[in-house]
């Protein structure tokens, strides 16, 4: 059977639950995150000097900002522990982090860039009561503030982080504080900008200072010493696997929030790539009775695209499948229509 390419207003009211957003979400905010890799990114902005690039290769030829930090990270505090003095493993610590940081300053928008698309970011997410982003960007959190702050007093984000802090049991929170508050929480199963890992392994969410941007909050976090960012963007799913185990919130949000996701899952800008298959293994065991998927008509392949997809998902044991186009009113940065509003009043 033919598939049919939806639109979202046709099918939003089946689909409440929760929200899944792969790369193509960012993608569509701005396309300077169009591009396969940090690594790529750092390499084509000249970041990335012949020794950070033989530092890398070290490591299996590893392209994961996150991975090389880590490994070179513990071996520092390893080297601090003994007493040895500062040499090469600091020196090369020194230089992966500075590549990541010119990296992250040449390919991150700021918030001011793409304010007019918060909004409608906004309403779309609000919908749904579990938002989980792949991407380690700050666009969802951006778009959660700015309702929480200044859209809806009736409707509330939460990321499940007291104090900056994963709370123990975060899933309470999804309890609203009003009777006529609605809730969604926002997780990162592969982390984020914004989180980061001290030395005592406490994991925490950087807040802005002394009237800084949150991204330059973060950058200014990152170049100090003693923490490391947590988010995985690079590597093979069992490689992804291992790092999530090695965070206890991305742990945490994988096991227990991941799977979690209720009846109706709404998948946007997600290839399903096989890099991505330990996402999948949880979304097959967390069984939701129907799927929504994106497609971005604007490519040429997006009909064979959308039968892989299907595929996937069918072998998941998911035959409840609709797709809907990615540009269509009220999905994701796309405002909704007029004439859809004036249906709906």
């Amino acid at each position: 059977m033919p598939i049919e390419i939806r639109q979202w207003h046709d099918i939003k009211e089946q689909f409440t639950d929760s929200l899944l957003l792969g790369n193509g979400a960012s993608i569509a905010v701005d396309g300077r995150f169009n591009y396969s890799s940090l690594f790529a990114a750092a390499r084509d902005a000249g970041s990335l000097t012949q020794p950070v690039q033989e530092i890398f290769a070290r490591f299996s030829n590893s392209t994961d900002f996150e991975y090389v930090l880590r490994k070179l990270w513990q071996a520092k505090l390893v080297n601090e522990a003994l007493g040895v003095e500062a040499g090469a493993v600091e020196e090369a610590y020194a230089q992966v982090r500075l590549a990541l940081i010119k990296t992250v300053q040449a390919t991150h928008v700021t918030r001011d860039e793409v304010l007019g698309q918060l909004t409608p970011i906004y309403q779309f997410m609000k919908r749904f009561k579990t938002v989980l982003s792949l991407n380690y960007d700050l666009i969802v959190y951006w778009a959660a503030m700015l309702g929480n702050n200044e859209l809806d007093g009736n409707h509330r984000f939460k990321d499940g982080l007291i104090g900056g802090v994963l709370d123990d049991d975060w899933p309470r929170l999804r309890q609203p504080l009003r009777a006529n508050q609605t809730v969604t929480m926002f997780f990162y199963p592969h982390g984020n900008l914004a989180l980061v890992r001290t030395p005592s392994q406490l994991e925490r969410k950087v807040h802005a200072n002394d009237g800084a941007t949150l991204l330059e909050g973060i950058i200014a976090e990152w170049q100090r010493d003693d923490v490391i960012p947590i988010f995985v963007s690079e590597g093979t799913s069992p490689q992804k696997r291992d790092a999530i185990r090695s965070s206890s919130y991305l742990s945490d949000i994988y096991f227990n929030a991941v799977t979690d996701i209720g009846d109706s899952l709404v998948i946007y800008g997600w290839r399903m790539g096989e890099q991505e298959q330990h996402i999948l293994d949880q979304i097959k065991r967390a069984a939701p009775a129907r799927v929504a998927v994106s497609v971005y008509t604007g490519e040429e392949l997006h009909m064979q695209i959308a039968q892989n997809i299907e595929q996937q998902l069918n072998q998941l044991g998911i035959q409840n499948i609709v797709f809907f186009d990615s540009r269509s009113a009220g999905s994701w940065n796309n405002p909704v229509a007029e004439e859809v509003v004036a249906d709906v009043v």
